[in-house]
């Protein structure tokens, strides 16, 4: 996960955990929890955070069960006490993690798309992987040619994520939508890039040795040229356009073509975690998706849309 993921989802929780409190009963002899359903939506979100796994577990574990799903749960003088000290070493956690990475220069946050690039065991590699990820960025029409652009944000720190943002129109996410269908695609031709490749090796071999004529070869990447030709086609159903220049059709099945052997390789995109829902779901890759809790995604959208009023 993205270290930016992690401030995202720790900066969003915090508070609904650090102000979740009790009142004790008329008898003193146990606490009932104000708050605690959207406080309980958070804490679940961070436990989806590795080294904060534990610290959520051992709060939830206070809890009996009859008593976890109640909008005000009930806990005794001594759980309330343990609960209270579990919470404030996270909320600690928390509050650290957010302060480090506000402390840090890592780009801004907004609508975009984030790219994990795979170990590189060399610089060329590394160079090798940008290139690609610039051609398709910049070449293929369908982005190159609309009203939105990809603008380059950072590189997530102590990690291989590499962040754009999308600048133009509010609301459009034509880039989005495109990059989004453009992976799926991408997927699906994968496998047949992997037979593809394997084949395209053993007619190389054979023509050095002789052992077919160059008419063999061409009516391969004839046949290889027609399924990306039929892949661009999907692409224009999909996304309501029509790729009538030539050049761009070989700009977009390169693309097509690139992206998959990029897959093939480990890269993955993903939306950024600022994207609305219904863009993120359209992304194959959907690391965000299954760390927000619907509750707290609304509480996540009302801030946002407070912030900007």
């Amino acid at each position: 996960m993205r270290l930016y993921n992690i401030y995202y989802l720790c900066k969003n929780s915090i508070k609904p955990i650090a102000e979740l409190t009790g009142k004790q009963n008329h008898s003193n002899t146990a606490y009932t929890l104000n708050g605690w359903c959207e406080a309980r939506d958070c804490l679940t979100t961070v436990s989806g955070i590795s080294f904060l796994t534990d610290y959520v577990n051992e709060i939830f574990e206070i809890f009996p069960a009859y008593q976890f799903k109640k909008e005000g749960p009930e806990l005794s003088n001594s759980d309330y006490r343990l609960f209270i000290s579990k919470k404030e070493l996270l909320v600690a956690r928390l509050d650290a993690i957010v302060k480090l990475y506000q402390s840090m220069d890592a780009g801004e946050s907004k609508e975009g798309v984030d790219i994990k690039i795979p170990a590189c065991g060399t610089l060329d590699e590394y160079i090798g992987y940008m290139k690609d990820i610039n051609f398709i960025l910049n070449q293929c029409p369908l982005i190159s040619n609309c009203d939105e652009q990809v603008v380059f944000n950072t590189v997530d720190v102590g990690s291989m994520w590499l962040s754009l943002l999308i600048k133009g129109a509010v609301g459009t996410h034509v880039i989005l939508n495109t990059l989004a269908k453009l992976s799926e695609i991408a997927i699906k031709f994968s496998s047949n890039y992997k037979v593809m490749k394997m084949q395209d090796e053993y007619l190389a071999s054979m023509k050095q040795k002789n052992e077919i004529g160059q008419d063999v070869i061409d009516t391969f990447n004839q046949i290889k040229n027609k399924m990306l030709d039929d892949d661009v086609s999907e692409l224009e159903k999909e996304c309501d356009v029509a790729i009538t220049n030539p050049e761009d059709r070989d700009k977009t099945a390169r693309t097509i073509e690139k992206l998959s052997m990029l897959i093939d390789k480990g890269v993955e995109i993903y939306s950024a975690i600022e994207t609305p829902n219904e863009i993120k779901v359209m992304f194959p890759f959907s690391e965000n998706t299954t760390l927000l809790p619907d509750g707290l995604q609304k509480l996540i959208e009302e801030k946002a849309k407070n912030d900007s009023e």
